[in-house]
């Protein structure tokens, strides 16, 4: 959970301040919604990168190891985001400047590929199968209190600087504040031991054991079905906190503070929720609680623009609140859902590559798409229109979507945590 909150604190520092102030700092050159549009650009050019992280950090954490592919995603997530708090701005530099941050931008995606389901798997491959829901609230947890961190952070610098200094140097502070958190993440880290189930059934470094290949040539089909599944929250997320932020600052003319508190206020809601959603699962099914949470992410479109519309900080607080409320409801089961239903000697690379292709689809494009959809039509209701097929799609995938694995982790037929660890091929003694 630590080292996921540092990864997502990180990552989701860069977005917020995409929106409220890199148009002005890196791509001055550019008038109003171009300079946005742009960074938005920008935000999603991470999105891109995130599936090949999962493929490059999938590969040596089926191979090798889950620990030993997180601290590595670790150490470059932390190295990408101190650099970016020390570039200098277009004016400074000129096109060397918004280069090196793109650039940064991708290394973060990269890391964070290996970040988001990867911990999470870690997590749930060291549970019983009583408790994989309620272990893999806890990485979920980590990434929406990184993403509450970074926004409490932002609305502090703007409550606390003035407009030039927080465009001059106020933004720099999170991210290279991201330095010292990394080292705390990282010793939680090592202090994680590696997976039992990984241990018991780990098919080593064999040359001709290629998870991604694995994957799709075995269950392409799961693949397929579990990107889509992914659509709807993240369409949902980043409508809610990227296009509407920008929306609500920009178009509203509300205060920059007042929407950032909104913000605020949605992702406590999304941690408490997404947490209780992942427990509930263990009990009554992962599958009935993500449809029922896809449902109401669907049903949740139309009101969400109605209170937007409207303009008022309260208004907009309501309508973020209770889409983080129904998108908790829906995010929480589907970390242990999609670990069910691969295999251990590509479940790394295939629930990272399933989730992060899901964020790309859903996420990278829908802010972009959202502001293009309003400009094409005039009204915001395309962008619910958008939301609610999303949410249809994801629907009819999880009715689709069963777990290979509804019992056990493990490849042997019975739970890995009753099995003495057998060494693997080649090897002397079995890994501690």
């Amino acid at each position: 959970m630590v080292g996921t909150s540092i990864q997502y604190f990180d990552f989701f520092s860069y977005s917020l301040a995409a929106v409220l102030i890199f148009p002005d700092v890196f791509f001055s050159t550019l008038q109003g919604s171009d300079a946005l549009l742009v960074s938005f650009s920008t935000v999603g050019v991470a999105f891109v990168a995130r599936p090949l992280g999962a493929l490059i950090f999938g590969h040596f954490a089926d191979r090798t190891g889950r620990k030993r592919a997180l601290v590595l995603s670790l150490f470059l997530m932390g190295f990408s985001t101190t650099l970016m708090g020390a570039l200098p701005s277009y004016a400074q530099a000129g096109w060397i400047a918004p280069m090196m941050l793109v650039i940064l931008r991708i290394a973060q995606g990269i890391a964070l590929g290996a970040e988001g389901m990867g911990a999470t798997v870690l997590a749930i491959e060291h549970a019983p199968p009583s408790q994989r829901g309620f272990r893999s609230a806890f990485p979920g947890a980590g990434a929406s209190l990184g993403s509450l961190v970074a926004n409490t952070v932002f609305l502090v610098l703007a409550r606390t600087l003035s407009p030039g200094q927080l465009e001059a140097w106020g933004w720099r502070i999170p991210f290279l504040a991201g330095a010292a958190l990394v080292g705390l993440s990282l010793y939680a880290r090592f202090s994680v031991t590696e997976s039992p189930v990984f241990v018991t059934d780990r098919p080593g470094g064999r040359a001709e054991h290629v998870p991604l290949l694995d994957v799709m040539r075995t269950q392409p089909g799961a693949l397929l079905l579990g990107v889509a599944a992914l659509v709807v929250g993240n369409v949902l997320y980043f409508v809610t906190h990227t296009f509407a932020l920008a929306y609500g600052t920009g178009t509203l003319g509300v205060a920059r503070a007042d929407m950032l508190r909104a913000t605020l206020v949605a992702l406590a809601v999304q941690t408490v929720t997404g947490f209780a959603s992942a427990v509930l699962s263990d009990r009554i099914g992962r599958r009935r609680v993500a449809l029922a949470g896809a449902a109401l992410c669907g049903a949740w479109a139309f009101p969400l623009v109605a209170l937007i519309r409207i303009g008022q900080p309260a208004h907009i607080t309501w309508a973020f609140a209770v889409a983080m409320l129904v998108y908790g409801i829906y995010s929480g089961p589907l970390g242990a859902l999609l670990a069910g239903v691969f295999p251990t000697r590509y479940r790394f690379t295939a629930v990272a590559l399933v989730f992060n292709s899901g964020v790309l689809i859903g996420g990278a494009l829908a802010p972009a798409a959202a502001d293009r959809l309003m400009s094409a039509t005039g009204s915001l209701w395309a962008v619910a229109c958008m939301v609610a097929l999303s949410a249809v799609l994801s629907g009819a995938a999880l009715l689709k979507l069963t777990e290979r694995h509804p019992e056990h982790l493990g490849e042997t037929g019975v739970p890995a945590e009753v099995l003495p660890p057998r060494a693997p091929p080649g090897r002397g003694e079995p890994e501690p």
